[in-house]
């Protein structure tokens, strides 16, 4: 009677893993069983816009502009049905926003690891078709200081050169500083620029990764024009000159 029950519920763990199998990795592992959630195309950078404040629609979809809008849908359901994500509705009733749960919250150490690794291990492997000036501008939206902004609006236009042919339309863009939010345009916005900064974009994109500075760069790779006492602040509203220079690991 006990070997039959065993075989029983051996046969049914066994069917259990092959319904599983075509959706997972089939194995009771760790590793597996979350890889089943972040492991899947574009999630890790959904849930990077999601840590780093993006909660509607449209600004995830603008940390993450290559995914399609039908499958950036699918993804979020699926967070949401794992637990790692819950729709909250607006409290002005106009749609809903995503937020991460507290398992979702956990992911951040994930996340964190994943950037130190690529810092340390695959900057060779950046080709100029990803030098993305939206991605660069976006990025500095999520590291203003709303609080050290000046009590008024600052416009910087940005003017980036050897831009990838597939993204030359991104080679002007405006950066729209204001402590009542912070906006990214590939149009003229129509406000007045106070400053406008020149260079080349692997240039920003170096500051990004940490391999220079503001400091190291400015009236050399990168020009600056326009009000000279705002473009001295620039660092301390845009903090990436707190971003920590990566560490090769030891041979």
């Amino acid at each position: 009677m006990v070997l039959e029950c065993q075989a029983t519920t051996v046969g049914n763990m066994a069917t259990m893993k092959m319904a599983r199998v075509t959706s997972g990795y089939g194995q009771f592992c760790p590793v597996a069983k979350a890889s089943e959630i972040f492991a899947t195309r574009w999630t890790p950078l959904v849930v990077r816009e999601l840590l780093f404040g993006s909660h509607s629609f449209n600004d995830i979809h603008r940390g993450v502009p290559l995914i399609s809008r039908a499958l950036l849908i699918e993804r979020l359901r699926q967070l949401e049905e794992q637990g790692i994500v819950e729709k909250r509705s607006r409290a002005d009733g106009s749609g809903h926003e995503y937020w991460l749960t507290p398992p979702g919250e956990s992911a951040r150490e994930i996340v964190r690891a994943l950037g130190h690794w690529g810092l340390a291990h695959t900057r060779d492997l950046i080709t100029a078709d990803d030098l993305d000036p939206a991605l660069m501008m976006w990025t500095m939206r999520q590291r203003t200081d709303m609080e050290a902004l000046p009590d008024h609006r600052v416009v910087i236009r940005f003017e980036f050169s050897h831009v990838p042919a597939n993204r030359t339309r991104l080679r002007i863009m405006w950066l729209v500083l204001d402590r009542s939010g912070v906006d990214v345009c590939a149009k003229d916005p129509g406000f007045p620029v106070d400053i406008t900064v020149r260079g080349d974009v692997v240039v920003f994109v170096r500051i990004y990764l940490g391999q220079t500075t503001w400091d190291e760069v400015m009236g050399k790779a990168v020009a600056i024009e326009g009000n000279a006492r705002l473009a001295q602040r620039i660092p301390e509203w845009i903090h990436l000159h707190k971003v920590p220079r990566p560490q090769r690991p030891v041979a």
